[in-house]
């Protein structure tokens, strides 16, 4: 868009011009150029080549019509374009035009939706302020927090059948697999499997990507089981 102060002086100057080339014996040699993006007016002295770039603003979408600035609300770069952009050229973000994000904390698993722009610390409602590493950027998903918390810690369906039938494999794919045939999800088989190869739950919750407390979820449950079925249990 033009700046009103910017279409001021260039309404100023093409004034100017129009009276220097009437004062001319000959107008057509002096052809009139005016950028559409930021208001200037020149000419190109007796040139009919039309000019690649815009003497200010050097943009060489000058004379299009469908050009626009457009800003990344990730990053706050502004640039130049006529189509509708993928991502930000400065940041890469795919998600340059969107107000917030779903934030997920990688603490204490609390999702919500929040802007995301450099310079701006990311707050958890629950952990407080939170460096780049400690959240990730998610989905937005149709159902409420307590909805996702409610389905992260239904009760895992196991017996000692099952158990006794995981254990006596090595294959830790196997072992994935049979649990999830089983009734558990992709991420409850992945960590019962490395809880059960003596993986902490801190290391198992770096290598996920998710939070401590989402691994002690399922890792709760599966020690009560054990305990409960008298065929494993923990110091």
């Amino acid at each position: 868009m033009i700046d009103e102060n910017d279409y001021q002086i260039g309404m100023r100057r093409l004034e100017r011009i129009i009276n220097q080339n009437q004062s001319c014996e000959s107008t057509d040699n002096n052809p009139i150029n005016q950028c559409k993006l930021c208001g200037y007016v020149w000419n190109t002295g007796g040139n009919d080549e039309k000019p690649k770039i815009c003497p200010l603003c050097r943009s060489t979408l000058w004379d299009c019509e469908e050009a626009r600035k457009v800003k990344c609300l990730r990053c706050g770069y502004i640039w130049l374009t006529k189509k509708n952009p993928s991502k930000c050229p400065s940041c890469g973000s795919k998600r340059w035009n969107k107000e917030t994000l779903a934030i997920i904390c990688k603490k204490c698993g609390m999702r919500w939706e929040d802007k995301v722009k450099d310079g701006i610390p990311i707050s958890c409602p629950v952990c407080g302020d939170l460096e780049s590493d400690e959240y990730k950027v998610g989905r937005i998903r149709k159902e409420s927090l307590k909805d996702v918390t409610d389905h992260r810690k239904r009760s895992i369906p196991l017996n000692e059948k099952i158990l006794k039938e995981m254990w006596d494999t090595e294959d830790d794919l196997y072992r994935t697999v049979l649990l999830r045939k089983h009734g558990l999800t992709p991420e409850q088989a992945d960590i019962i499997v490395r809880f059960d190869r003596d993986e902490s739950v801190p290391e198992i919750a770096s290598s996920m990507g998710i939070s401590v407390s989402e691994v002690m979820d399922s890792v709760i449950q599966y020690m009560k089981l054990c305990e409960s079925l008298g065929v494993k249990s923990w110091n």
